[in-house]
Protein backbone atom coordinates (compact mmCIF):
# COMPACT_ATOMS: atom_id res chain seq x y z
CA UNK A 1 0.00 0.00 0.00
CA UNK A 2 1.52 3.68 -0.74
CA UNK A 3 2.12 5.72 2.15
CA UNK A 4 0.15 8.85 1.95
CA UNK A 5 1.63 12.06 2.19
CA UNK A 6 1.26 15.47 3.06
CA UNK A 7 2.92 19.38 2.47
CA UNK A 8 4.85 19.66 5.37
CA UNK A 9 6.24 15.66 5.65
CA UNK A 10 7.42 16.39 1.27
CA UNK A 11 9.19 20.09 2.66
CA UNK A 12 11.28 18.25 5.36
CA UNK A 13 12.31 15.26 3.06
CA UNK A 14 13.40 18.14 0.28
CA UNK A 15 15.11 19.99 2.86
CA UNK A 16 16.51 16.43 3.97
CA UNK A 17 17.75 15.12 0.93
CA UNK A 18 19.20 18.87 0.23
CA UNK A 19 21.55 18.15 3.60
CA UNK A 20 22.33 14.77 2.55
CA UNK A 21 23.95 15.80 -0.98
CA UNK A 22 25.70 18.78 1.04
CA UNK A 23 27.06 16.65 3.81
CA UNK A 24 28.11 12.91 1.25
CA UNK A 25 31.32 12.79 -0.37
CA UNK A 26 30.27 9.85 -2.82
CA UNK A 27 27.66 10.91 -5.65
CA UNK A 28 26.69 7.19 -5.39
CA UNK A 29 26.32 6.94 -1.80
CA UNK A 30 23.98 10.07 -1.96
CA UNK A 31 22.18 8.90 -4.00
CA UNK A 32 21.38 5.38 -2.36
CA UNK A 33 21.15 7.23 1.21
CA UNK A 34 18.00 9.38 -0.62
CA UNK A 35 16.67 6.41 -2.42
CA UNK A 36 16.20 4.84 1.24
CA UNK A 37 14.71 7.57 2.67
CA UNK A 38 11.97 8.24 -0.11
CA UNK A 39 10.96 4.76 -0.20
CA UNK A 40 11.10 4.75 3.83
CA UNK A 41 8.34 7.99 3.57
CA UNK A 42 6.52 7.58 0.83
CA UNK A 43 6.86 3.99 -0.30
CA UNK A 44 8.24 2.19 -3.51
CA UNK A 45 6.30 3.16 -5.96
CA UNK A 46 6.22 7.08 -6.18
CA UNK A 47 4.64 9.63 -8.40
CA UNK A 48 3.43 13.13 -8.46
CA UNK A 49 -0.24 12.03 -9.10
CA UNK A 50 0.13 9.79 -5.54
CA UNK A 51 1.07 12.58 -3.67
CA UNK A 52 -1.21 15.12 -5.36
CA UNK A 53 1.41 17.28 -6.44
CA UNK A 54 0.67 20.30 -9.38
CA UNK A 55 3.96 22.28 -8.93
CA UNK A 56 5.54 21.14 -11.99
CA UNK A 57 9.36 21.66 -10.31
CA UNK A 58 8.16 18.91 -7.70
CA UNK A 59 6.87 16.84 -10.36
CA UNK A 60 10.26 16.48 -11.98
CA UNK A 61 11.97 15.91 -8.53
CA UNK A 62 9.73 13.20 -7.70
CA UNK A 63 10.08 11.52 -11.17
CA UNK A 64 14.04 11.82 -11.05
CA UNK A 65 13.36 10.46 -7.24
CA UNK A 66 11.82 7.56 -8.35
CA UNK A 67 14.55 7.01 -11.47
CA UNK A 68 17.59 6.93 -8.48
CA UNK A 69 15.05 4.32 -6.56
CA UNK A 70 14.58 2.21 -9.83
CA UNK A 71 18.57 2.41 -10.63
CA UNK A 72 19.16 1.38 -7.33
CA UNK A 73 16.88 -1.57 -6.78
CA UNK A 74 16.83 -3.07 -10.54
CA UNK A 75 19.35 -1.89 -12.70
CA UNK A 76 22.96 -3.19 -11.30
CA UNK A 77 23.65 -4.79 -14.51
CA UNK A 78 24.96 -1.69 -16.54
CA UNK A 79 28.86 -1.79 -17.47
CA UNK A 80 30.63 0.45 -14.67
CA UNK A 81 31.51 3.14 -16.84
CA UNK A 82 27.38 3.08 -17.82
CA UNK A 83 26.36 3.26 -14.44
CA UNK A 84 28.82 6.03 -13.20
CA UNK A 85 27.62 8.35 -16.51
CA UNK A 86 23.85 7.41 -15.46
CA UNK A 87 24.84 8.40 -11.51
CA UNK A 88 26.58 11.24 -12.30
CA UNK A 89 23.62 12.80 -14.72
CA UNK A 90 20.71 11.68 -11.88
CA UNK A 91 23.04 13.34 -8.92
CA UNK A 92 23.48 16.56 -11.08
CA UNK A 93 19.84 16.60 -12.05
CA UNK A 94 19.00 16.58 -8.24
CA UNK A 95 21.37 18.40 -6.79
CA UNK A 96 20.55 21.55 -8.78
CA UNK A 97 17.00 21.06 -7.96
CA UNK A 98 17.65 20.87 -4.42
CA UNK A 99 19.79 23.79 -4.77
CA UNK A 100 17.14 25.81 -5.88
CA UNK A 101 15.02 24.66 -3.80
CA UNK A 102 17.07 24.73 -0.09
CA UNK A 103 19.28 28.05 -1.20
CA UNK A 104 17.99 30.23 -4.11
CA UNK A 105 21.58 32.78 -3.83
CA UNK A 106 23.81 30.07 -4.58
CA UNK A 107 21.35 28.42 -7.64
CA UNK A 108 21.62 31.84 -9.52
CA UNK A 109 25.48 31.93 -8.58
CA UNK A 110 26.29 28.71 -9.90
CA UNK A 111 23.95 28.35 -13.00
CA UNK A 112 26.21 30.91 -14.25
CA UNK A 113 29.26 28.45 -14.45
CA UNK A 114 27.54 25.54 -15.73
CA UNK A 115 25.53 23.91 -18.60
CA UNK A 116 21.97 24.23 -18.52
CA UNK A 117 19.85 21.30 -17.82
CA UNK A 118 16.45 21.02 -19.14
CA UNK A 119 14.98 21.41 -15.24
CA UNK A 120 16.66 24.72 -14.91
CA UNK A 121 14.21 25.78 -17.68
CA UNK A 122 11.24 23.95 -15.59
CA UNK A 123 12.98 26.30 -11.92
CA UNK A 124 13.28 29.39 -13.86
CA UNK A 125 9.99 29.85 -15.51
CA UNK A 126 8.31 28.43 -12.41
CA UNK A 127 9.87 31.42 -9.94
CA UNK A 128 10.16 33.67 -12.75
CA UNK A 129 14.03 34.14 -12.18
CA UNK A 130 13.91 37.49 -14.52
CA UNK A 131 17.93 37.81 -14.13
CA UNK A 132 18.77 34.64 -15.99
CA UNK A 133 17.29 36.23 -19.05
CA UNK A 134 20.60 37.50 -20.02
CA UNK A 135 22.22 34.05 -20.07
CA UNK A 136 18.38 32.58 -21.47
CA UNK A 137 18.97 34.94 -24.49
CA UNK A 138 22.74 34.02 -24.79
CA UNK A 139 22.63 30.39 -24.73
CA UNK A 140 19.64 30.05 -27.03
CA UNK A 141 21.35 32.32 -30.15
CA UNK A 142 24.37 29.91 -29.15
CA UNK A 143 24.76 25.87 -30.16
CA UNK A 144 22.32 24.38 -27.66
CA UNK A 145 19.58 21.46 -27.90
CA UNK A 146 17.69 23.29 -25.63
CA UNK A 147 15.78 25.43 -27.86
CA UNK A 148 12.50 24.41 -27.48
CA UNK A 149 12.63 24.63 -23.65
CA UNK A 150 14.58 28.26 -23.73
CA UNK A 151 11.83 29.96 -26.36
CA UNK A 152 9.01 28.34 -24.19
CA UNK A 153 10.49 29.80 -20.81
CA UNK A 154 11.57 33.31 -22.57
CA UNK A 155 7.75 33.29 -23.01
CA UNK A 156 6.96 34.10 -19.54
CA UNK A 157 9.20 36.80 -19.70
CA UNK A 158 7.81 39.09 -22.58
CA UNK A 159 8.03 42.25 -21.04
CA UNK A 160 11.40 41.48 -20.09
CA UNK A 161 12.46 39.96 -23.81
CA UNK A 162 12.80 42.32 -27.11
CA UNK A 163 10.69 42.19 -30.14
CA UNK A 164 13.92 42.11 -31.95
CA UNK A 165 14.67 38.50 -29.74
CA UNK A 166 11.04 37.04 -30.85
CA UNK A 167 11.50 38.67 -34.64
CA UNK A 168 15.03 36.80 -35.07
CA UNK A 169 13.91 33.67 -33.77
CA UNK A 170 11.08 33.34 -35.72
CA UNK A 171 13.09 34.39 -38.91
CA UNK A 172 15.42 32.06 -38.52
CA UNK A 173 13.68 29.00 -36.61
CA UNK A 174 15.01 25.66 -37.19
CA UNK A 175 11.86 23.80 -36.69
CA UNK A 176 8.04 24.68 -36.65
CA UNK A 177 7.91 24.23 -32.72
CA UNK A 178 10.38 27.72 -32.81
CA UNK A 179 7.82 29.10 -35.14
CA UNK A 180 4.94 28.78 -33.00
CA UNK A 181 6.50 29.78 -29.72
CA UNK A 182 8.28 33.04 -31.47
CA UNK A 183 5.27 34.00 -33.08
CA UNK A 184 3.43 33.93 -29.47
CA UNK A 185 6.19 35.72 -28.37
CA UNK A 186 5.35 38.64 -30.74
CA UNK A 187 1.75 38.45 -30.00
CA UNK A 188 2.83 39.20 -26.50
CA UNK A 189 5.25 41.97 -27.86
CA UNK A 190 3.32 43.03 -30.24
CA UNK A 191 2.65 46.53 -28.94
CA UNK A 192 6.15 47.74 -28.87
CA UNK A 193 5.45 48.43 -32.33
CA UNK A 194 5.22 45.26 -34.67
CA UNK A 195 4.19 45.04 -38.36
CA UNK A 196 2.45 42.21 -39.05
CA UNK A 197 2.84 42.57 -42.13
CA UNK A 198 6.97 42.36 -42.18
CA UNK A 199 6.56 39.11 -40.39
CA UNK A 200 3.87 37.51 -43.30
CA UNK A 201 6.97 38.77 -45.76
CA UNK A 202 9.05 36.24 -43.86
CA UNK A 203 6.20 33.10 -43.68
CA UNK A 204 7.89 30.51 -45.61
CA UNK A 205 4.73 29.45 -46.63
CA UNK A 206 3.16 29.78 -43.27
CA UNK A 207 0.81 32.64 -43.77
CA UNK A 208 -2.33 31.36 -42.30
CA UNK A 209 -0.30 30.59 -39.19
CA UNK A 210 0.61 34.05 -39.31
CA UNK A 211 -2.52 35.28 -39.71
CA UNK A 212 -4.08 32.85 -36.52
CA UNK A 213 -1.61 34.59 -34.43
CA UNK A 214 -2.38 38.03 -35.53
CA UNK A 215 -6.31 37.89 -35.00
CA UNK A 216 -5.39 35.10 -31.95
CA UNK A 217 -8.24 36.33 -28.96
CA UNK A 218 -5.53 36.43 -25.89
CA UNK A 219 -8.38 37.29 -23.61
CA UNK A 220 -11.28 35.51 -24.57
CA UNK A 221 -10.03 31.67 -25.58
CA UNK A 222 -13.83 30.43 -26.26
CA UNK A 223 -14.34 32.65 -29.02
CA UNK A 224 -11.06 31.62 -31.18
CA UNK A 225 -11.02 28.81 -34.18
CA UNK A 226 -10.02 25.44 -33.19
CA UNK A 227 -6.35 25.30 -34.24
CA UNK A 228 -6.33 23.56 -37.96
CA UNK A 229 -2.35 23.20 -38.00
CA UNK A 230 -0.16 21.33 -35.83
CA UNK A 231 1.70 24.85 -35.54
CA UNK A 232 -1.43 26.19 -34.64
CA UNK A 233 -2.16 23.68 -31.54
CA UNK A 234 0.93 24.69 -30.08
CA UNK A 235 0.66 27.97 -30.37
CA UNK A 236 -2.75 27.87 -29.03
CA UNK A 237 -1.42 25.39 -25.73
CA UNK A 238 1.70 27.24 -24.87
CA UNK A 239 -0.60 30.18 -24.36
CA UNK A 240 -3.63 28.31 -22.44
CA UNK A 241 -0.22 26.27 -20.22
CA UNK A 242 1.01 29.92 -19.40
CA UNK A 243 -2.25 31.34 -18.46
CA UNK A 244 -4.24 28.28 -17.46
CA UNK A 245 -5.06 29.74 -13.98
CA UNK A 246 -7.25 32.86 -15.05
CA UNK A 247 -9.24 30.65 -17.92
CA UNK A 248 -11.62 29.95 -15.08
CA UNK A 249 -15.03 30.55 -16.90
CA UNK A 250 -16.83 27.41 -17.97
CA UNK A 251 -17.12 28.42 -22.01
CA UNK A 252 -12.92 28.71 -21.48
CA UNK A 253 -12.36 25.26 -19.69
CA UNK A 254 -15.04 23.81 -22.24
CA UNK A 255 -12.87 25.14 -25.35
CA UNK A 256 -9.81 23.68 -23.52
CA UNK A 257 -11.17 20.44 -23.10
CA UNK A 258 -12.35 19.95 -26.60
CA UNK A 259 -8.97 21.24 -27.84
CA UNK A 260 -7.08 19.03 -25.71
CA UNK A 261 -9.20 15.92 -26.62
CA UNK A 262 -8.36 17.11 -30.57
CA UNK A 263 -4.72 16.40 -30.22
CA UNK A 264 -4.37 12.84 -31.62
CA UNK A 265 -6.26 13.94 -34.80
CA UNK A 266 -2.32 16.09 -35.19
CA UNK A 267 -0.03 12.90 -35.73
CA UNK A 268 2.46 15.04 -34.10
CA UNK A 269 6.20 13.35 -33.99
CA UNK A 270 7.25 11.98 -31.09
CA UNK A 271 9.49 14.79 -29.76
CA UNK A 272 6.72 17.66 -30.76
CA UNK A 273 4.29 14.76 -28.74
CA UNK A 274 6.24 15.25 -25.88
CA UNK A 275 6.19 18.59 -25.77
CA UNK A 276 2.58 19.07 -26.27
CA UNK A 277 1.92 16.08 -23.74
CA UNK A 278 3.90 18.19 -20.97
CA UNK A 279 1.86 21.10 -21.97
CA UNK A 280 -1.45 19.00 -21.74
CA UNK A 281 -0.58 17.79 -18.36
CA UNK A 282 0.40 21.57 -17.30
CA UNK A 283 -2.81 22.60 -18.28
CA UNK A 284 -5.02 19.74 -16.55
CA UNK A 285 -3.39 19.98 -13.23
CA UNK A 286 -4.27 23.85 -13.57
CA UNK A 287 -7.48 23.87 -14.48
CA UNK A 288 -10.68 24.67 -12.25
CA UNK A 289 -11.51 21.42 -10.33
CA UNK A 290 -15.07 22.53 -9.70
CA UNK A 291 -15.71 23.28 -13.24
CA UNK A 292 -13.96 20.24 -14.79
CA UNK A 293 -15.89 18.18 -12.06
CA UNK A 294 -19.33 19.73 -13.52
CA UNK A 295 -18.07 19.35 -17.09
CA UNK A 296 -17.51 15.51 -16.61
CA UNK A 297 -21.34 15.14 -15.01
CA UNK A 298 -21.85 15.24 -18.67
CA UNK A 299 -22.17 11.52 -19.46
CA UNK A 300 -20.70 11.93 -23.37
CA UNK A 301 -18.52 14.17 -22.26
CA UNK A 302 -16.59 11.97 -19.36
CA UNK A 303 -16.30 8.78 -21.93
CA UNK A 304 -14.58 11.28 -24.69
CA UNK A 305 -12.26 12.42 -21.93
CA UNK A 306 -11.39 8.94 -20.43
CA UNK A 307 -10.96 7.48 -23.84
CA UNK A 308 -8.37 10.21 -24.33
CA UNK A 309 -6.46 10.34 -21.05
CA UNK A 310 -6.03 6.51 -21.66
CA UNK A 311 -3.92 6.63 -24.55
CA UNK A 312 -1.74 9.24 -22.48
CA UNK A 313 1.56 7.81 -21.72
CA UNK A 314 2.22 6.33 -18.09
CA UNK A 315 4.24 9.22 -17.43
CA UNK A 316 1.91 11.83 -18.01
CA UNK A 317 -0.87 10.07 -16.86
CA UNK A 318 0.80 9.52 -13.43
CA UNK A 319 0.99 12.69 -13.13
CA UNK A 320 -3.08 13.14 -13.15
CA UNK A 321 -4.11 10.49 -10.69
CA UNK A 322 -4.44 13.18 -7.73
CA UNK A 323 -6.65 14.97 -9.38
CA UNK A 324 -9.03 12.21 -10.56
CA UNK A 325 -8.93 11.58 -7.02
CA UNK A 326 -9.72 15.24 -5.92
CA UNK A 327 -12.72 14.65 -8.03
CA UNK A 328 -14.42 12.67 -5.25
CA UNK A 329 -16.76 9.60 -5.62
CA UNK A 330 -19.65 10.86 -8.17
CA UNK A 331 -16.67 11.18 -10.82
CA UNK A 332 -15.02 7.75 -9.84
CA UNK A 333 -18.75 6.14 -9.56
CA UNK A 334 -19.67 7.51 -13.13
CA UNK A 335 -16.14 6.36 -14.61
CA UNK A 336 -16.42 2.77 -13.09
CA UNK A 337 -20.10 2.41 -14.75
CA UNK A 338 -19.08 3.63 -17.69
CA UNK A 339 -15.83 1.14 -18.16
CA UNK A 340 -19.22 -1.74 -16.99
CA UNK A 341 -21.37 -0.63 -19.70
CA UNK A 342 -18.20 -0.58 -22.00
CA UNK A 343 -18.71 2.93 -23.02
CA UNK A 344 -15.29 3.93 -22.09
CA UNK A 345 -13.21 0.92 -23.91
CA UNK A 346 -10.30 -0.52 -22.20
CA UNK A 347 -8.68 -2.07 -25.03
CA UNK A 348 -5.63 -2.90 -23.14
CA UNK A 349 -4.57 -5.24 -19.89
CA UNK A 350 -2.06 -2.21 -19.55
CA UNK A 351 -4.68 0.75 -19.24
CA UNK A 352 -3.89 4.13 -17.24
CA UNK A 353 -7.62 4.04 -16.13
CA UNK A 354 -8.00 0.08 -15.35
CA UNK A 355 -4.84 0.04 -13.40
CA UNK A 356 -6.06 3.25 -11.67
CA UNK A 357 -9.27 2.09 -10.67
CA UNK A 358 -7.88 -1.08 -9.26
CA UNK A 359 -5.54 0.01 -7.41
CA UNK A 360 -8.02 2.62 -5.52
CA UNK A 361 -10.86 -0.05 -5.93
CA UNK A 362 -9.98 -0.91 -1.76
CA UNK A 363 -10.70 3.39 -0.68
CA UNK A 364 -13.40 4.50 -3.56
CA UNK A 365 -15.73 1.11 -4.03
Amino acid sequence: MIKRTNSSLLSCTIKDFFHIIKSTPSRSDALKIIADMAINNFGEYITPGNLKITDEIIINLIELIDQIIYEFRDSTDNEPNIRDYIIDDLYSKLSLTLEALNNPERYLSNIKNRSLFPDDLTIIRNKHITTIIPLLTSEYEGITNLQNEIIKTLLYFADETTIDFYFNSYKNAANEFIKSASLLGLKYTYNKGLNWNIVKELNGGMTELVLFAEHFNEMKISINPIPSSKEELTFTLLHIEKNIEQLTDIDSIQWIMNLLLSIPLYNLENSWLCEINTSLSNILLKTDLNILKELLKNEQFLIKTMNFIDLLPSKIFNRLTGRFDELGMEFLSNLNYAIEKKKVIITSDNSNILNYLCWNSTDTF
